[in-house]
């Protein structure tokens, strides 16, 4: 798929370009990034909550209950890239 395909198809050109910076592209050019492409957060903490809320792991917790999510991010974040606050899955 190419930049232009992708745009039409209703991502942005950053996210696009944040994806190339990470060198992440295949051989083939872009045809991973919409299986790839996860959205875009303002911090690695965010974006780990987010999907692990998304996939169901996180049950309702008590308020008194506290996650640490700066770790929890840095675990997650080995199968994850993150360029300009745009994240990628590791294919």
């Amino acid at each position: 798929m190419t930049k232009k395909e992708l745009i039409e198809n209703g991502f942005s050109e950053e996210a696009i370009d944040a994806y190339l910076e990470l060198g992440i592209e295949a051989d083939d050019g872009l045809e991973d990034f919409e299986e790839a492409y996860q959205g875009d957060w303002k911090s690695d903490e965010d974006f780990v909550e987010d999907l692990l809320s998304d996939i169901g792991v996180l049950p309702d917790l008590p308020p008194y209950i506290h996650i640490d999510w700066e770790r929890t991010a840095r675990d997650v974040m080995m199968d994850y890239s993150e360029e300009n606050g745009y994240y990628f899955r590791n294919l």
